[in-house]
């Protein structure tokens, strides 16, 4: 019962049930563009926040990319795992906290461990630090140490620096496969954002396999119970997911540094 009474008392359930009540309100008072106006809100609110609508648009990034066994991928040059995973946190005692994007981790360490590739790449992300001011943290310069301490991966571990983006990731990773000859990568990064890091390491001229995890719309979608009689924060972030990732496509189509037909 507590799971169906508990999302009209979170925050968006309740601004749901105002605008709601304020419709209903205005109906009966006559004021109809008011209404009109409250109840476009409420009808947003939901189709959003309590049905799969913003799933199913998230889900159909990560669809093509399904159904993967580590066990099949062949083995490469090199594995490169694109950053984004990490936060800077000086209360935690490692020094960070894991992200939306900590699947990245697991599943690169995990075609290291099967010996897919004796190099492990690991993603340029990073940024400021709140304290000290302006001190710049980088996600390579924790993580592989932490790796180490493990005895994860000991050896030919490396990382690209500060990148401010996918493309940054995608050119580094080029002049390093030219430097040190490396014929093929395997690209291991989120599901819905696949399409958008094939396009752009195609148009850098890196052959590779595409290894996705993450997968979180269709993860969610495997749920028994998918539907809410509120909305809910969750189904925004899915959302927000995907316009990330559709505006971010056309964007770089747009520049021109993506393959509009991403190859392997």
């Amino acid at each position: 019962m507590t799971r169906f009474i508990e999302p009209f008392f979170q925050p968006l359930g309740l601004l749901w049930l105002i605008h709601l009540f304020a419709t209903v309100c205005l109906v009966r008072r006559r004021k109809w563009r008011e209404a009109a106006f409250c109840g476009s809100i409420a009808v947003a609110l939901y189709l959003i926040g309590a049905t799969t609508i913003p799933t199913r648009l998230l889900a159909s990034l990560e669809r093509p990319y399904q159904s993967q066994r580590l066990g099949d991928v062949p083995n490469c040059d090199a594995i490169v795992m694109l950053g984004g995973v990490l936060n800077a946190s000086s209360s935690d005692v490692v020094g960070f906290e894991f992200g939306d994007c900590a699947d990245r981790v697991v599943t690169a360490v995990e075609l290291f461990k099967k010996n897919k590739s004796g190099v492990l790449i690991l993603g340029g992300g990073g940024g400021q630090r709140k304290l000290p001011p302006g001190d710049r943290w980088l996600e390579g310069d924790v993580l592989k140490p932490w790796l180490t301490s493990w005895g994860i991966a000991t050896t030919n571990v490396l990382h690209l620096g500060s990148c401010s983006n996918t493309r940054d990731e995608a050119l580094r990773v080029a002049a390093l496969a030219k430097e040190r000859n490396w014929r093929r990568i395997i690209l291991v990064t989120s599901a819905y954002h696949m399409k958008r890091a094939a396009g752009l390491f195609s148009k850098a001229g890196i052959p590779f396999e595409p290894v996705a995890c993450d997968f979180v719309g269709m993860a969610f979608l495997e749920k028994k119970n998918r539907f809410n009689l509120a909305p809910e924060l969750g189904r925004f972030h899915h959302l927000e997911l995907f316009v990330h990732e559709w505006i971010g496509w056309y964007y770089y189509r747009l520049r021109g540094w993506v393959a509009s037909a991403p190859g392997k």
